[in-house]
């Protein structure tokens, strides 16, 4: 048995022995040519927010939302036959621009009166298209655009003319923020079938070095199961923050190698899901009363809002308080706070990753939402709205003044 092995080994040998030697290291590149990526560093911070979630569930109630609100406005985006929007992922909203990422659908561009201007990108297999896209990341200082597909980054300016492409191994997750100029946070939705220390739900990427600099590593060390369970991430005055989803840690970065402990969700009897999530094929979860899921973040200067499983809970910092919002169905919608303000039903976006924008918390509602009963009519900003709106039109957006 062992001449026989000998015997075929050394043929081996001798056949590879007449292969050019560059088509040799081609094959069998040396291992140290590979550059491993870098991993962030996390350390610890003296100055350290606590966000008691448990404890502002157990006295959770429908919050008005003048609770976190001073006025809310609302602009429609013009309707026609080049811009028919739907399932809406994500908004941009400058002094000037709109950016609208619809998901599996295009980028739209409007100006700030919500006028259409003109498309961004389009779907193919060509070397300046994506195939489908998931959201889209907006660099307002260079007025670019990044359309984010499964596997690559499409770049474009707001005019919708073709800059970049940027092609990707590992596939990108729903949420995405732009770190810097040329740098952008981005999520990673095959880690969680990595094996434990071997999973990165983060990437940080550089446009400069046309590929990822650093990782962020995934805190999960059992099994993960069958889940949604994508990253958090946002920015706030200039900063990005991120938690991982199975972290209790909120974190802010100081440059993409570098990450701070900024805030901690003490979870009480809360616990992370342990078993797969039944929903996502239409069956039923039960014995899940203590898991909760967390869906994303914002902050203001006043709030930190958290969207979970639980319900919507916002940290009051200037009280240093958490208090948790309950869900209630509204005809065929959940919404996060009672809207005592205009009466029109509210609902934070839920993959949006920067939906406070310079201190306005951005959503949408669907025209015939304006139409339908209980509504104000008698508001003025609702009244003035109807006049110029039908129900078969684009979405409204809106936008929520929040407390400071």
């Amino acid at each position: 048995m062992v001449a026989n092995l000998n015997s075929f080994t050394m043929k081996k040998i001798a056949k590879f022995t007449f292969l050019p030697v560059f088509l040799v290291l081609f094959l069998f590149p040396f291992p140290a040519v590979a550059q491993k990526v870098p991993v962030a560093k996390k350390l610890p911070s003296e100055k350290i927010i606590n966000i008691d979630l448990y404890s502002a569930y157990e006295k959770s109630k429908i919050y008005p939302l003048s609770a976190v609100a001073e006025s809310v406005e609302y602009l429609p985006l013009e309707t026609n036959n080049e811009c028919l929007l739907a399932n809406i992922v994500d908004v941009t909203v400058t002094s000037k621009d709109i950016i609208v990422g619809v998901y599996e659908g295009l980028c739209y561009h409007f100006n700030r009166q919500g006028k259409f201007l003109n498309v961004i990108g389009s779907i193919g297999k060509g070397p300046k298209e994506f195939t489908k896209l998931i959201t889209c990341v907006v660099d307002t200082a260079n007025r670019w655009v990044y359309a984010v597909d499964w596997y690559k980054l499409v770049k474009f300016d707001f005019e919708g003319n073709f800059l970049e492409k940027y092609n990707f191994e590992k596939t990108l997750g729903m949420q995405n923020v732009m770190l810097q100029p040329g740098q952008i946070l981005m999520g990673n939705t095959s880690y969680q079938n990595a094996k434990p220390g071997e999973r990165f739900s983060l990437n940080f990427f550089s446009e400069k070095n046309k590929k990822h600099i650093s990782k962020v590593a995934c805190e999960k060390q059992g099994k993960i199961p069958f889940c949604v369970c994508n990253p958090s991430m946002y920015n706030y005055e200039g900063e990005t923050y991120l938690s991982d989803f199975w972290s209790d840690t909120i974190y802010r970065v100081k440059n993409p190698n570098l990450l701070e402990a900024y805030a901690v969700l003490d979870k009480g009897k809360f616990e992370y899901r342990n078993s797969e999530d039944k929903s996502i094929l239409g069956g039923k979860n039960t014995g899940e009363e203590n898991v909760i899921e967390i869906s994303r973040m914002a902050e203001n200067s006043r709030f930190i809002f958290i969207v979970t499983s639980k319900g919507t809970f916002f940290y009051d910092k200037s009280k240093k308080e958490t208090y948790c919002s309950e869900y209630f169905k509204l005809e065929n919608m959940w919404a996060n706070f009672k809207n005592d303000i205009t009466s029109v039903p509210f609902r934070i976006l839920l993959n949006a990753p920067n939906s406070i924008q310079n201190g306005t918390l951005i959503s949408h509602n669907d025209a015939y939402q304006f139409f339908e009963e209980g509504i104000d009519t008698n508001n003025p900003k609702i009244k003035k709205l109807l006049h110029r709106l039908q129900p078969d039109d684009n979405p409204v957006l809106v936008l929520v003044k929040l407390k400071e």
